[in-house]
């Protein structure tokens, strides 16, 4: 390779680099908000920035640094991906006969475009003869049980198998349900008294970071995952070949339909980044040689 081509090929390449940098929110739209991200469809200012009302981030700048938050359901962002997921701070709000926090059996989630996520999230309970499940439509969808054993404790920095703690995943792509945390009757009336609670949590963090799950009594707020997707939505190509004007989705991109939701998801095609929500959002990142 000369020295022309080798400078031209940096050149591309820092070029492509500050491209796809500049493209994660709309043009003239705020792209951060402290430490995070905004990419488009998620935005924040102008009803132009978002794709809809449950795309709205608010950025609380009275913070040090500032944080921002999805509006339609007033969750923290704590980290946007384009791969269609959103890890937000969760709530710790199910809970019973717990020191300093209020009783409350029953949490209702109505997310619009937003799921608990199957693949990273956990409904989690800890506590002796807790009794938790996932209520649609008067249906138990699912749930999990948790024991104790007198003159035994559960293993620190172990995975919730039942003893003291359980886990359960959460159906994929629930829009709406009901949570819920009871008890059940083991023959030990002291059991079911004692503190028990529930939560939703991002599993990846809890296992690093939560040696022992009781500690999560003591916490507001635990990471979770949400999914999303573009729902009352179509691709609106009409052929296979999605690099149109056509496309719901931007240029260089790949249309996911999902018919029985009427959603879809975009992503770039292999050797292009960016964003594929935005019209000219994936750009190609093989080197000239290459090419």
């Amino acid at each position: 390779m000369s020295t022309v081509q080798w400078l031209l090929q940096i050149s591309l390449l820092l070029w492509l680099s500050k491209g796809l940098a500049a493209t994660q929110a709309k043009p003239g739209c705020q792209e951060r908000c402290g430490d995070v991200d905004i990419p488009y469809p998620f935005g924040i200012g102008s009803a132009g920035c978002y794709f809809d009302e449950w795309f709205e981030v608010t950025c609380n700048n009275s913070t040090d640094p500032p944080k921002p938050f999805l509006k339609g359901v007033n969750l923290e962002v704590l980290n946007v991906s384009l791969d269609g997921t959103i890890r937000v701070n969760n709530p710790v709000l199910l809970s019973q006969n717990c020191s300093g926090k209020p009783s409350n059996d029953t949490q209702w989630w109505e997310g619009g475009p937003f799921s608990f996520s199957n693949t990273y999230t956990r409904f989690t309970a800890v506590g002796c003869s807790a009794l938790v499940y996932i209520m649609q439509d008067d249906t138990v969808i699912g749930g999990c049980m948790t024991f104790c054993k007198k003159d035994a404790t559960a293993a620190k920095k172990a995975s919730c198998y039942g003893l003291e703690c359980c886990q359960t995943q959460v159906p994929p792509g629930l829009l709406s349900f009901t949570a819920n945390l009871g008890t059940f009757s083991d023959g030990s009336a002291d059991e079911q008294e004692q503190c028990k609670f529930a939560f939703m949590v991002d599993q990846e963090w809890f296992i690093s970071n939560v040696p022992d799950p009781h500690t999560v009594k003591d916490m507001e707020y635990v990471p979770a995952v949400l999914d999303w997707r573009i729902y009352n939505a179509t691709c609106a190509a009409s052929t296979s070949n999605l690099n149109t004007s056509t496309s719901f989705c931007g240029e260089n991109t790949l249309c996911s339909t999902d018919t029985q939701t009427s959603s879809l998801i975009c992503s770039c095609f292999p050797v292009y980044e960016g964003n594929p929500y935005l019209p000219q959002g994936c750009q190609g990142t093989q080197s000239i040689e290459e090419c």
